[in-house]
């Protein structure tokens, strides 16, 4: 709408100016002499009104008074219907001026007193109009001039309020377009957010699994390598499984669509991932429920949950004491329940870890709900999917 009226009111002006003289010209019959001359002023005055909308309502008044001084014909000769141009003016002068918001309505009591008082000055329109049904006296004029004043106000003042009300809608419709590409905005950053977060959870995960077998695998190597040759090749298989399970994992993040050549973890990895714990120096107790029908979305969950879950354990318990795992069916939905012996005094975490917050994301997104306890030397981490 702003736009709209941007493109518009310059071309509305002058071709309304154009119009209201056209028929000026051919409803009174006149042609482009001197009794068209307030006509012609008037008409000036609204073509020019979106432009200088100020100056021209000073020069609509300026033709009314020279109209009153007698240099333009009176009411009789000039007609009535030019007089309409002075709403008009006041109509498009209003639609973009933004000064002092008293000016224009005092413009408006201004050019309706000029008028009234051009209109009383023609005693020959005067008499054409009234007559002698009111008298010739001062109640004739009395009342002549507060119909004339009442009216002519009340139409200029009607043009301001009907052209206020335009504006206020456009800048309403402007407010409410900004208001919706702010909200655009807001959901295109929310998405990034939340893709940033999905990734950076995405890259803890198998990262931090892969790289804590690695590391562990490679530290045993430095050992071992001369006085058990076996145990180095399994060892490297290891690092070797981890780095491909990594790689393989990071594209199927990066590329957030599963598919054959990059498949999302299952259920069916957990042996594996505990094989890779148990080789690594924790044995891992799998007490895995088979009968369990969850989709894609819920076995990568319960994956990574398992997945990061072990690893804190690794990296911060007890790992010569292992880790038991669970998955079973309970009455609020899947249950995943990891426990493992904690290192040194058996006290709660000061404050969550990237790893703790994470899993407790994971779940959330899915309608589960994750919950990690220490006590009595153990470290239990239990997840909830519905």
């Amino acid at each position: 709408m702003p736009k709209l009226l941007r493109r518009c009111t310059p071309l509305a002006a002058p071709a309304t100016a154009a119009a209201l003289l056209g028929v000026f010209i051919l409803v009174d019959g006149r042609g482009f002499d001197r009794s068209a001359a307030v006509a012609i002023g008037l008409c000036t005055a609204v073509a020019a009104a979106r432009l200088v909308p100020q100056s021209s309502l000073a020069f609509s008044g300026v033709v009314l008074l020279a109209q009153l001084g007698g240099l333009f014909p009176g009411v009789m000769m000039s007609g009535v219907l030019c007089y309409a141009a002075i709403p008009l003016a006041v109509f498009f002068a209003a639609l973009v001026y933004q000064g002092k918001p008293w000016l224009l309505p005092s413009f408006c009591v201004l050019l309706s007193a000029l008028v009234t008082a051009n209109w009383l000055g023609d005693s020959v329109w005067l008499n054409f109009v009234f007559g002698s049904a009111l008298g010739g006296g001062l109640m004739r004029n009395v009342v002549y001039g507060g119909l004339v004043l009442g009216a002519s106000s009340a139409l200029c003042i009607s043009a301001w309020a009907a052209a206020h009300a335009v504006v206020s809608a456009s800048n309403s419709r402007a407010a409410q377009l900004r208001a919706e590409v702010s909200l655009q905005l807001t959901h295109v950053e929310l998405a990034v957010e939340q893709e940033r977060n999905r990734i950076a959870r995405e890259l803890h995960d198998v990262l931090a699994h892969s790289l804590t077998v690695i590391a562990a695998q490679a530290e045993g190597i430095r050992f071992i390598h001369r006085s058990e040759p076996d145990a180095v090749e399994e060892a490297a298989g290891v690092i070797a499984a981890a780095a491909r399970t990594a790689l393989r994992d990071t594209r199927h993040m990066l590329s957030h669509s599963p598919g054959e050549k990059n498949p999302a973890p299952t259920l069916s990895d957990l042996p594996e991932l505990a094989r890779q714990f148990q080789a690594s120096g924790m044995p891992v107790t799998l007490d895995n429920d088979q009968a369990l029908d969850l989709s894609p979305n819920q076995q990568l969950t319960l994956y990574r949950l398992a997945q990061e879950s072990l690893t804190n354990a690794f990296k911060h318990g007890r790992r010569e004491s292992g880790a038991w795992l669970s998955l079973s069916a309970g009455p609020s939905g899947v249950e995943l329940q990891v426990v493992s012996a904690l290192a040194g005094t058996p006290e709660a975490p000061s404050r969550e870890g990237r790893g703790i917050r994470g899993m407790k994301e994971r779940a959330t997104a899915v309608g589960g709900s994750v919950s990690a306890v220490a006590s009595a030397g153990h470290f239990t981490v239990t997840a909830v999917l519905p």
